[in-house]
């Protein structure tokens, strides 16, 4: 076999041992399995649930998150993108193509968020 296949299933079962030796070993060592009476509701992190779920939640904070990935991939993929060009002799065209990407790119940003209102800075 390749050493990569045989490292791979080396790893793997090592890694499964440690993961069934583990649960083994915790239940052999005495862990006892807690009884609550919140396990039954909505929330099993033992606090109690209060109010209403019903609530106007703001998205202005997950709007400005996603145009910042929206961003940070379209700077990422430019990026990778211009490094493959960087040997071209015509610098005319990938900076078309550049261009065109971008503004296809902020198009659909836009298009995105025209429904927001607000914009959180």
């Amino acid at each position: 076999m390749d050493s990569g296949v045989t490292t791979f299933i080396v790893f793997a079962v090592v890694a499964g041992l440690f993961g069934g030796g583990s649960l083994l070993m915790n239940r052999a060592l005495g862990a006892k399995r807690r009884r609550s009476y919140l396990e039954g509701t909505t929330y099993e992190c033992g606090e109690e649930a209060e109010g209403e779920a019903q609530i106007d939640f703001p998205t202005q904070h997950y709007t400005f998150a996603i145009v910042f990935v929206a961003v940070d991939v379209l700077g990422f993929l430019l990026a990778l993108w211009g490094l493959t060009f960087r040997s071209t002799n015509s610098a005319f065209e990938p900076i078309l193509i550049a261009a065109a990407f971008t503004a296809l790119a902020i198009t659909g940003i836009y298009y995105a968020l025209s429904g927001e209102k607000r914009w959180v800075v």
